[in-house]
């Protein structure tokens, strides 16, 4: 069956641009690691995801954090499966950092680090924007 370009946006949506705000700490139970799921399965169905760590949530994104070590399940795993799933960008709030006693140089690799003015004029760029 041939499908009429004019018609084939009723078959193949397009793609969104869709933006994670993450603000739970990692350390306070699942919901981090949940909501990054969110992320990775709107990612799985080709939707143009980025997640972006604020408040609490950017310790998440700092080599030093160890969930095993502090009795969490390891959510880190997660962070490997973002190149899989390409996610589009992984952005943490530089004032949260600052708030939390933490530098950019102590970020995981591949996490951009941007203040909140510029954080909030991205926002309206994004077709849908989830805050949890």
């Amino acid at each position: 069956m041939l499908i009429a370009s004019s018609t084939l946006n009723e078959y193949c949506p397009a793609m969104k641009k869709i933006a994670i705000l993450l603000r739970q700490s990692p350390f306070t139970g699942n919901q981090l690691q949940e909501t990054i799921d969110i992320g990775l399965a709107y990612a799985a169905f080709d939707q143009s995801v980025s997640l972006i760590f604020t408040e609490q949530a950017v310790l998440a994104c700092c080599e030093s954090t160890e969930p095993v070590r502090a009795g969490f399940t390891d959510f880190l795993k997660q962070f490997g499966a973002f190149e899989l799933y390409e996610i589009a960008e992984t952005v943490v709030c530089a004032d949260a950092l600052a708030l939390q006693g933490l530098a950019e140089h102590q970020l995981r690799t591949g996490v951009e680090s941007r203040s909140a003015a510029e954080i909030a004029a991205l926002l309206p760029t994004f077709d849908i924007v989830i805050s949890i």
